[in-house]
């Protein structure tokens, strides 16, 4: 074929190139061997790398955290008692729970899963409760923190060692759910409504007391039983009436 330089190597014995098309065409001599390549590239013949895990659950908790922060106003601003303030920085509690007050016996608890601490059922369970699940055990009550009481529910918590702030657990099924906040998601935030008589415990009160910065004794004399919730004031057990921490000393 005329006009054509491609051409192919001669014959090794004799060192004479041998032409496809005009032997005159031929351009060099000897020709260039071929690059050997193989099926695999650089990248397979270092194996595998390490593909980027995603966690789509941390994802949402972060994302959930910081719409919960854009509706918290900053450390004291809100002008809770010591214990009650933590407990609204340590669980995200935003300042919708604390636009209303607690009247009469009533009390407002901010729910707090009980599971918290795990993400499964049990230690060792691979059944991953859902969404739905979770929101109907907050809805439904078990643990929560005290954010507000009546006056009457007051006078009787106190009595009994309880106080804002405190990590209470609440009898099942008896509390009203009411919508107090909106995330800007859309996500709705809810408090328990319920008695102070609903109140079934407290755990701060139980870490205080196996602390030994509290405990129960009897305060009635000889003449009859009178039990109260004794505190340890460098190291004197006295009863004595604190200073109110549910009204402010303005009122």
């Amino acid at each position: 074929m005329r006009g054509s330089n491609i051409s192919r190597g001669g014959d090794y014995r004799d060192g004479t190139p041998v032409s496809i098309g005009d032997p005159d065409l031929v351009q060099s001599w000897p020709f260039k061997e071929p690059e050997k390549k193989s099926a695999w590239n650089d990248a397979d013949r270092e194996g595998p790398k390490p593909m980027a895990l995603r966690d789509p659950e941390l994802e949402k908790a972060q994302k959930r955290t910081q719409l919960i922060k854009e509706r918290m106003s900053p450390p004291g601003a809100l002008n809770l008692p010591p214990l009650l303030e933590q407990q609204r920085l340590k669980w995200g509690i935003t300042d919708g729970f604390f636009r209303a007050q607690a009247s009469f016996d009533r009390i407002f608890v901010f729910p707090v899963d009980q599971f918290d601490d795990m993400a499964n059922f049990a230690p060792g369970s691979p059944i991953i409760r859902p969404e739905l699940r979770k929101l109907k055990d907050l809805q439904e009550g078990n643990r929560g923190v005290l954010i507000s009481a009546g006056l009457t529910a007051a006078d009787r918590l106190a009595s009994h060692g309880i106080e804002l702030g405190h990590m209470v657990i609440t009898n099942k099924n008896v509390p009203f759910a009411r919508r107090c906040d909106r995330l800007s998601d859309g996500t709705d935030m809810f408090y328990l409504v319920m008695r102070d008589g609903d109140l079934a415990g407290s755990e701060t009160l139980g870490e205080e007391i196996r602390a030994g910065k509290k405990r129960v004794e009897d305060a009635g004399g000889l003449d009859g039983y009178e039990h109260q919730v004794a505190s340890n004031d460098n190291g004197e057990w006295t009863f004595r009436k604190k200073q109110s921490v549910y009204i402010n000393d303005t009122w």
